[in-house]
Formats: structure tokens, C-alpha cells, sequence
């Protein structure tokens, strides 16, 4: 099973997602987010400022982007009181999602493609397959969220597999 299920769901979750946005769930989903984690210190002390930041709201702990990775919820972390080092935990152990080597970048933008060029998306297709080709030019790095994204919907998440959001949800 691919990720088309969980960029749909994304999507109508978060309507402000532009061709940025559906790049970096999908690289999230397939290479998670071990580009954060070159000093884990460092990531560690990042994650405490933004959770202090973040305000606590009750709401979904995780999201789902793909059959095994979720977004964990700062806000609703810190909503239910958990304690922030089992999130950073769970995050370092997901750092990298690769299953025996396989790369399932480009396996996921074609559905996303697929899903943009069949309107279940309703993103603009010519625009997403440039902004695609100028991505895989790139190298396929690590991207940010686009500016509607973070002014829409405020993201603060950490990458988690499911398999640890299953025992906090309980």
C-alpha cells in the first residue's frame, strides 16, 4: 500500500497544501527526518524551545503519512501532559524509515502526481510537474513548508513510526 490514501486525507485536513507541502510529506513518508538529526543536542533543545512555544490544544496526538509514519501534534502533546523525552525518542529511533535500502521517494511522488493529475489533489498539474522536475534536479533535498502552509495551519510535529504513536494513543 502506497501513500495516496494518506496525502488525500492531508489534503482535505489541510487545504492550504501547496506543490512544497505534498513534496515534503512524501519525503517525509520516505525518508523521515534525518536530515534534523545531524547534532541530536541540538535537535533535542530545538524540540524543547518549540514545545514551550507551541500552545497546548486538544485535538488528534497523530496524523498518518503513509502506512508506517505518522506527525505527532506538539499542541496536542503537550495537551495531554506526555513527556517530551519519549517523543524525542520515538523521533530519533525514526530518524530514517529506509526499508532494506528501498527508496520510496520517487514511488510517492508519482502518486502524488497521479492524485494532482486526476483532481483528487485539485492542485494545478502543470505547475506541480515543474515544481517536481526542479525538485529531482535538485537532488531531492529535504524542503520546508511553503509560507501559506505555515501561516494556515501553524505546523509543529515531530516524525514518529506508528508503531510508538499506537502506545501513546491508548
Amino acid at each position: 500500500m502506497g501513500i495516496a490514501p494518506y496525502l488525500t486525507e492531508q489534503y482535505l485536513k489541510h487545504p492550504s497544501m501547496q506543490n512544497e507541502d505534498v513534496i515534503k510529506l512524501c519525503y517525509q513518508a520516505a525518508r523521515g527526518a534525518e536530515h534534523l538529526l545531524r547534532d541530536t543536542e541540538r535537535a533535542r533543545e530545538y524540540l524543547i524551545r518549540e514545545m514551550e512555544a507551541v500552545e497546548a490544544a486538544d485535538g488528534a496526538l497523530c496524523e498518518n503519512i503513509s502506512p508506517e509514519i505518522c506527525r505527532v501534534n506538539l499542541a496536542a502533546w503537550k495537551h495531554r501532559g506526555l513527556p517530551i523525552d519519549a517523543l524525542f525518542e520515538a523521533f530519533v529511533a525514526t530518524a530514517s524509515v529506509s526499508r532494506d535500502g528501498e527508496d520510496l521517494l520517487i514511488p510517492y511522488l508519482d502518486e502524488a502526481t497521479a492524485l494532482i493529475e486526476e483532481g483528487t489533489i485539485p492542485l494545478n498539474a502543470e505547475a506541480w510537474n515543474s515544481t517536481r522536475a526542479a525538485y529531482e534536479q535538485m537532488g531531492m533535498p529535504a524542503v520546508h513548508h511553503s509560507a501559506a502552509y505555515r501561516q494556515g495551519e501553524h505546523p509543529a510535529y515531530r516524525i514518529v513510526r506508528r508503531e510508538h504513536a499506537m502506545e501513546w494513543e491508548q
